[in-house]
């Protein structure tokens, strides 16, 4: 299988870390993929994309970008890609006359003349999918995307003294989209319970003045270290206790997961994903969405936990988190695309005949 992805500049800060997961996952299983840029942009992530999956991104050929439509064609030409992803409405704007099935991301609602010449519909958002459904792309062209995470296989030892904090002292990790209303209002006001800990806060998004703003006001910003890099939020784990995500975003499955394959714990709100994945007391703990006084009254019984306790919870987790990327989300994009291929191959035969 061959996949081209075509990205534009405005979904590098807010898809960079789904965009590289998907790549790097897809390597694993041997499919073949060429990166195209439609815009001027810092391409800087893609040469820590490369160093993960070892990719010459000059000698192999096997990753290039382009900056122009002329050198675009000629990568269809010479490519012949079975499925071009487009990411970003720079991207959907480009029409091409050949090259495979066009495939558009959405992580909001767009107005419906943004999916023209787009085949199929793929998002991570409940309300997206709705949306796009009721504007013409029924269940037979879009699709629910799984929660995807990729295991990074870091080999930069780093220590708390890179980020200016004491060698003694303890951490806790949080990560979400950095959007207003997720729940970072109240995960920061139950962090007073932790007056003796360090924060890393690891995301992307439009709201990231806001989220600093609220660390402010709930007297933790000095504490916090946010590091929305795709590569630095797996670097942080073995310096963190357990991994604190009471929050309501489309993407906190991928957290969650992220988390147990990084031999962490998670504390989070009871929810249809966290649900998928945490065993009360087994694999991680819940927290009540709204209720401040119990969520301070349990972080506070988490924070005190013996060693041999948090051990069992984090192997248990790490368990159920290798098995669901092993057995569910890869081999399930790679289904995914094959029968967007058949799909799209049968549709093109019966407008011909």
């Amino acid at each position: 299988m061959k996949i081209l992805h075509i990205i534009d500049g405005a979904y590098f800060e807010t898809h960079t870390k789904t965009i590289s997961e998907l790549i790097l996952a897809l390597s694993d299983f041997g499919v073949e993929q060429k990166i195209y840029t439609s815009d001027v942009a810092d391409l800087g992530w893609l040469s820590n994309v490369c160093e993960i999956v070892r990719w010459k991104s000059v000698k192999s050929g096997k990753l290039k970008t382009f900056s122009n439509k002329l050198k675009t064609m000629f990568l269809l030409s010479s490519f012949h890609p079975d499925i071009m992803c487009k990411w970003g409405l720079d991207a959907r704007k480009i029409v091409w006359g050949s090259g495979g099935i066009q495939v558009s991301f959405l992580n909001e609602r767009e107005p419906l003349k943004t999916f023209e010449n787009t085949d199929y519909i793929m998002t991570n958002s409940d309300d997206v999918l709705s949306f796009v459904k009721v504007n013409g792309y029924s269940g037979a062209r879009s699709f629910l995307l799984p929660p995807f995470v990729y295991e990074y296989k870091n080999s930069k030892p780093v220590s708390k003294r890179d980020f200016f904090i004491p060698e003694k002292a303890s951490a806790i990790y949080l990560a979400s989209v950095f959007k207003r209303n997720v729940g970072f209002e109240n995960a920061f006001d139950a962090l007073a319970v932790a007056n003796d800990k360090y924060f890393f806060i690891a995301g992307n998004g439009p709201d990231r003045e806001y989220v600093e703003d609220l660390a402010l006001r709930a007297n933790v910003k000095s504490r916090s270290r946010f590091i929305p890099e795709i590569e630095r939020s797996a670097i942080v784990y073995p310096m963190v206790d357990f991994a604190f995500l009471p929050f309501e975003d489309s993407e906190n499955a991928k957290y969650i997961l992220e988390a147990m394959l990084h031999n962490r714990f998670i504390v989070a709100v009871k929810n249809s994903v966290s649900e998928e994945f945490i065993v009360e007391g087994k694999t991680g703990f819940f927290v009540p969405k709204r209720d401040m006084y119990l969520i301070k009254k349990k972080l506070k019984e988490i924070m005190t936990l013996g060693d041999d306790e948090k051990r069992k919870v984090t192997e248990n987790a790490f368990l159920i988190a290798q098995n669901y990327v092993a057995k569910k989300i890869v081999p399930g994009y790679i289904q995914m695309f094959e029968e967007l291929i058949r799909k799209y191959n049968s549709r093109r035969n019966l407008l011909n005949n």
